[in-house]
């Protein structure tokens, strides 16, 4: 049985077997949405949105508190009304007094 192969030949296959390796692996790390960088960028997506998440999630809770407060707490509404709308109670005179200038 004949060799397929000429000498010349045998000394190219590894040459074109590690060229074929280098584009495998260039392949496996920048395949479009699939490579490991389109990985990496992913997790760092989902990282700073589980952080927004968390922060989202914080403020809703302050904003609920904010609700009880002003449904349950009378005193609370009182002083809320007062300081944001300028309210006062019937009978009740404000006077505002401005700073003198030097």
């Amino acid at each position: 049985m004949r060799n397929k192969f000429t000498h010349q030949e045998k000394k190219l296959l590894p040459a074109i077997g590690l060229f074929l390796l280098i584009l495998l692996i260039l392949w496996v790390v920048y395949a479009p949405n699939h490579g490991i960088l389109a990985l990496y960028r992913s997790q760092k997506a989902i990282e700073t949105l589980q952080v927004e998440n968390q922060k989202l999630a914080e403020e809703n809770k302050a904003l609920q508190a904010e609700i009880n407060r002003l449904q349950n707490d009378p005193d609370y509404l009182e002083e809320k009304a007062r300081k944001e709308y300028g309210m006062l109670k019937e009978n009740e005179v404000l006077y505002i007094f401005e700073k003198k200038k030097k």
